[in-house]
């Protein structure tokens, strides 16, 4: 009953919202930033100009909704880089970030994957929800891209425990934020394409898929295709080849079940436990 009443709430709310107007929200960063041990090299981030002002606009139940987020993350990242390197720059290419600092180890590119949340009128519950997918592209002090990492926050608060219409969603959206940066801060430093650069070792860069495709295509040679099975004598397909009664060729010895060989078609999928013939 309880559960009923409070997806009953949000609705009313909702359709009150959907004549005043966008619902505009706007994340802000969380501080301090986590006590973490701190690495001794140089680093250099690229933050792209639709990352730096992403805003997410979303129509829902007749709502719309206008979520600032670009901001929020550009400081909040930062300030989790500093606190993961000894020295931070940020550069407006990749390709400068030697120019920049001679001793860069590596550059940084965030950018927005998705952004998703649930309402309690969409869950029939009592929590706002959100997801923000992230992926972070790794670049060598060349300025090349070598990796790419996509990373998850999830946040969510209960409707009801703060006061306004857009605060429960803005601290789900602020939750989701800090579970993202944890697990950057944790898993960014063991990636193995991290680690060799920090090493001062050369990674390759990435290809395109564009090219993976290319390169793909150039390495398949099919075998030439089977002859088709000579027609048995005297059949009609024998007399309309003009093949004259009894001269049919007799199929070689030991083949005459045996289906043609044929590759797969590039990128298909074969049964478990078979591998194409050679």
């Amino acid at each position: 009953m309880m559960r009923w009443f409070t997806g009953l709430l949000a609705l009313l709310l909702l359709a009150g919202l959907s004549g005043c107007g966008p619902v505009r929200m706007e994340a802000r960063p969380q501080l301090p930033p986590p006590l973490i041990d701190q690495l001794p090299e140089t680093v250099a981030v690229h933050y792209p100009a639709e990352f730096r002002e992403f805003l997410y606009r979303e129509e829902r139940y007749g709502v719309k909704y206008e979520f600032l987020l670009g901001p929020a993350h550009v400081v909040k990242l930062q300030r989790l880089l500093e606190a993961m390197f000894a020295k931070v720059v940020e550069v407006d290419d990749p390709a400068q970030a030697r120019a920049v600092a001679p001793d860069v180890r590596l550059v940084l590119e965030p950018r927005f994957e998705d952004y998703a949340f649930l309402t309690p009128q969409d869950m029939a519950g009592d929590y706002f929800t959100v997801t923000i997918r992230y992926r972070l592209d790794l670049y060598s002090p060349a300025g090349e891209r070598v990796d790419g990492y996509v990373f998850t926050g999830y946040g969510r608060e209960k409707s009801g425990t703060l006061s306004g219409n857009t605060a429960p969603l803005t601290a789900a959206t602020q939750r989701a934020m800090r579970d993202a940066g944890a697990k950057l801060a944790v898993e960014l430093a063991s990636q193995d394409s991290v680690q060799r650069l920090l090493q001062g070792e050369d990674v390759q860069p990435v290809t395109t898929e564009a090219q993976q495709v290319q390169e793909a295509l150039g390495s398949f040679s099919p075998s030439p295709a089977a002859p088709p099975p000579a027609a048995p004598a005297g059949s009609d397909e024998a007399v309309e080849a003009g093949l004259p009664a009894g001269d049919g060729a007799a199929p070689a010895s030991g083949t005459e079940d045996r289906a043609p060989d044929v590759l797969p078609a590039p990128g298909a999928e074969l049964p478990v436990g078979e591998t194409p013939p050679p």
